[in-house]
């Protein structure tokens, strides 16, 4: 700052010199010798010093802003180191919540696989219950087709029983019949041969009449009827119980009155 003054007062100094020397030759017109050695060395001399000042003065600048700027930077660097360290502070505690979430995470996931897998065996002996349960339904269906077969075949059976039962119990009634009208008839020529014997008065009227009777009697026996169908075309309904040709097959309600 001092040179910047000494040169700009060198240099103040040359321009009043100048200026009187100007004043005195043209105005008051005096014959003034200008000494252009001291002109010239005070101007230059100002001028460098001038110069010299403002570089210096620059330089002081320059080396106050460096150091401004250096304790800047320090500041910043400490900001920075403080801003890192927080930043590494908070990254380590991310970090350790990232640890923590994911082996909470994994402890989940490890707990939810082994719900599926035992859900998925659960699933698995269901299924394999459900099957041997088709299985065994399918084996009582076929039992019950093969009972249903039997029953069927049981049932066939048990109508041909009946058929034949029932012819049974006509041939029966025919017998029957058949037996009662050969007793009665056996009665009846017992009588007349008792009656033969006892009285010598029977005529031979008579005697025809019995024949007669007695050839009818066992003719009836062979008397007999398939239906009520041929009963009526034989003129014989209704025919009732003794008569000849009743059977218990035209009389299907058992009043002893056949083709009613």
């Amino acid at each position: 700052m001092a040179l910047i003054l000494i040169g700009l007062s060198a240099l103040f100094f040359s321009l009043i010199y100048f200026i009187i020397y100007f004043v005195q030759k043209n105005i008051f017109k005096r014959e003034k010798v200008l000494n252009k050695r001291l002109l010239c060395t005070t101007a230059i001399s100002g001028v460098i010093l001038f110069a010299v000042g403002i570089g210096f003065e620059n330089t002081d600048n320059n080396s106050v802003k460096v150091k401004e700027l250096t304790e800047e930077n320090e500041e910043l660097n400490s900001e920075l180191e403080s801003i890192h360290s927080d930043h590494e502070q908070e990254l380590a505690a991310l970090e350790e919540q990232y640890k923590s979430e994911m082996t909470d995470l994994e402890g989940q996931h490890e707990e939810i696989l082994a719900e599926l897998k035992a859900e998925a065996e659960k699933s698995s002996n269901d299924i394999e219950e459900y099957e041997e349960l088709i299985a065994t339904l399918e084996e009582e269906n076929e039992q019950i087709s093969s009972l249903n077969d039997d029953i069927e075949s049981l049932n066939n059976e048990l109508e041909e029983l009946s058929e034949e039962n029932e012819s049974l119990k006509s041939e029966i009634s025919d017998l029957e019949s058949r037996l009662a009208s050969a007793e009665s008839n056996a009665a009846a020529a017992s009588a007349g041969s008792n009656a033969s014997s006892s009285g010598s008065e029977s005529s031979s009227a008579s005697d025809s009449s019995s024949d007669t009777d007695s050839s009818g009697s066992s003719s009836s026996p062979d008397v007999y009827y398939k239906n009520c169908t041929e009963a009526r075309a034989a003129g014989a309904a209704p025919v009732y119980q003794g008569d000849p040709g009743y059977a218990a097959h035209l009389d299907r309600d058992g009043d002893g009155v056949g083709c009613e």
